[in-house]
């Protein structure tokens, strides 16, 4: 299922589902615009398939500003108290060194590696 935020900014949101884990695959930017549509699909990914791990891939993601990095947190938050867990994966240079000054990459699980879905013989 895809999610798609139009405006300024441009921000796609493709859900996938296994049977340990939902990911959200981001593509574009993660700003302002897009900050409502991003905790919408997280609130239905979430009510729909209730799976330990959400995984937000970011490996397509070009662009963050503090309006995005408020959704992880948001995220993180959210699923901690539910027991589950966000791990972040596929983040840009960009993108880490962005949550690297705010702190967050010590705060949020943050994959040094590809996305979890890509790595060998799982899809």
């Amino acid at each position: 299922m895809a999610y798609r935020a139009r405006g300024p900014s441009y921000l796609v949101i493709i859900a996938e589902h296994h049977p340990r884990r939902s990911v959200l695959r981001l593509r574009g930017e993660l700003d302002a615009c897009g900050e409502a549509r991003l905790r919408w699909a997280i609130c239905a990914v979430l009510g729909d398939h209730p799976q330990q791990t959400l995984e937000l891939d970011l490996s397509a993601l070009t662009f963050a500003d503090c309006a995005g990095l408020s959704v992880m947190v948001w995220a993180h938050k959210r699923l901690a108290r539910r027991g589950q867990q966000l791990v972040i994966t596929g983040a840009r240079p960009l993108i880490r060194r962005l949550l690297r000054l705010t702190g967050l990459d010590a705060y949020l699980h943050l994959c040094p590696s590809e996305p979890q879905g890509r790595r060998a013989g799982h899809v």
